[in-house]
């Protein structure tokens, strides 16, 4: 019995060891791991997600189409590797949760740090999203699997296509939208042909970008920074560009509707403040044969889109109009775009060289493309009250035309707008500007854009009624013709 029971002793103590052995071969889960998840579902509830698309049970990761395009090419020769798409996915999440963080009020960020005080330090997310990282670096075949399980991003509702009889109801949109294509062609074609546009000049204004304060060093091709997604490494390179490409707009109609300001929070009211002219600036990237393309984004503001007739179905509260150039990484002009901020009437405009050829596909809708003469510094018009780009050519100085700056502001401030001793974003938690909703979602929703007309955040821009299309695919202007 002795021996029996010095046997049970010695197993007792060596299994123990064992378990600790058995664990020492498998990664350890980072310490802050559930902490982190907690505060990622929390932040998902009260604020939404003002970066990137998170991912279930995973919040030290986020994707957007540019990433999910080179996950789509893993293992196909790609010169990107599964750790360069790990640090950019972990760069997305932090980015988000660092934003959505400072927009918690302050009992829900003091309530969260009772419950993880040993995490209350300001740098918790930053420390915590890169410990999460490492474990995915190490962890290569789970990582591997994780990526190879996510779906592409889908802005569209296939239940709203069901309920919408979306194979009978999309040809009645589809004639509707090549009628609207006329109208604005030949609006485009005329005021080509008109000194500013057709624009009265003792009505129009001229913004143009104010210079530099901090003057930098000229940027070379030489010295032109990129990481291995192609992407620039700095943000120095970066404010560079779009201070060297900010364009000029020629804004028809001085009325308050059609003044370029900066929304700001009053009360529980988004308001835009039009005491100076203000435009938002941010970099974003997408592909163009197997390259990774730069794409500078400008965007100006307005109060409203205003009533036009007794019932106008896309009026309402706050307009923006999005203007985005394409660069390759030589610097070179390949494209230039744009949409308001809820999507609608995507325009392509091609330099006069660009080769092009027009998609032929009933079941897509067709694409509003003009010809423009391309140079670094572009002068864009815009119609008053419905802030259509109705031409685009290089940048001039008009003595007779009155002239004010624009001062330029990260897009990421609208992220973190003042509101009383808080901050809070322009996008609520399904990441709709608040207050924009148009008259038209109860009648375009068939298409399955999801809340059509309203404005929103970045990566959420379906641009088609007719198909489907996004502003941030990967290779947008390929599939659309640009060859």
């Amino acid at each position: 019995m002795s021996a029996y029971n010095n046997a049970l002793k010695h197993w007792l103590l060596i299994i123990p060891i064992l378990l600790l052995q058995a664990c020492s071969t498998k990664p350890e889960l980072y310490s802050c791991e559930g902490a982190l998840t907690d505060l990622d579902q929390l932040l998902e509830r009260e604020i939404g997600t003002l970066n990137a698309k998170r991912i279930a049970k995973h919040p030290g990761l986020r994707y957007d189409r540019f990433v999910y395009s080179y996950i789509e090419e893993l293992g196909k020769g790609s010169n990107v590797s599964q750790q360069d798409l790990i640090a950019y996915m972990s760069d997305a999440a932090k980015t988000g949760l660092q934003l959505e963080w400072q927009n918690l009020n302050s009992q829900q960020t003091s309530e969260w740090k009772q419950r993880y005080p040993e995490y209350s330090s300001n740098t918790f997310i930053e420390s915590c999203v890169a410990k999460a990282k490492q474990q995915y670096l190490a962890e290569t075949e789970q990582s591997a699997e994780l990526l190879s399980s996510l779906l592409p991003d889908d802005d569209y509702s296939d239940t709203a296509k069901f309920f919408g009889i979306y194979p009978i109801s999309s040809k009645v949109f589809a004639s509707a939208v090549k009628k609207e294509q006329q109208s604005l062609t030949e609006h485009w074609q005329q005021a080509s042909l008109e000194a500013h546009s057709g624009f009265n000049p003792n009505q129009a204004i001229l913004y143009t970008p104010e210079p530099q304060k901090h003057l930098t060093p000229p940027l070379s091709l030489e010295h032109l920074s990129l990481d291995h997604l192609g992407r620039l490494s700095n943000e120095r390179q970066g404010q560079h560009l779009l201070d060297k490409f900010a364009p000029q707009w020629l804004i028809e109609n001085a009325h308050q509707d059609n003044l370029p300001g900066r929304p700001v929070w009053q009360g529980e009211q988004l308001q835009v403040d039009t005491n100076k002219a203000t435009s938002f600036s941010l970099i974003s990237y997408g592909r163009y044969k197997q390259q990774t393309i730069i794409q500078l984004n400008y965007v100006m503001w307005f109060k409203q889109r205003p009533e036009l007739s007794a019932v106008d179905w896309v009026a309402g509260q706050h307009d923006a109009v999005i203007f985005r150039i394409h660069l390759t990484p030589q610097l070179e002009i390949l494209a230039y775009d744009s949409i308001h901020l809820c999507g609608c009437w995507y325009t392509l405009m091609l330099p006069n060289d660009q080769a092009y050829q027009a998609v032929q596909d009933s079941s897509q809708e067709p694409v509003l493309m003009y010809r423009v003469d391309a140079q670094s510094k572009m002068r864009i018009s815009i119609s008053a009250d419905t802030h259509h780009i109705v031409g685009l050519a290089p940048a001039e100085e008009h003595a007779e035309l009155k002239t004010i700056e624009y001062q330029s502001l990260a897009w990421q401030q609208l992220n973190v707008l003042a509101k009383a001793e808080l901050t809070k974003s322009v996008f609520d938690k399904q990441g709709y500007v608040h207050d924009s909703q148009r008259l038209e979602r109860w009648f375009f929703w068939p298409m399955g854009v999801k809340q059509p007309g309203s404005l929103r955040r970045f990566g959420d821009h379906a641009i088609s009624f007719v198909g489907e299309r996004y502003f941030d695919q990967a290779y947008l202007l390929e599939e659309l013709g640009v060859q």
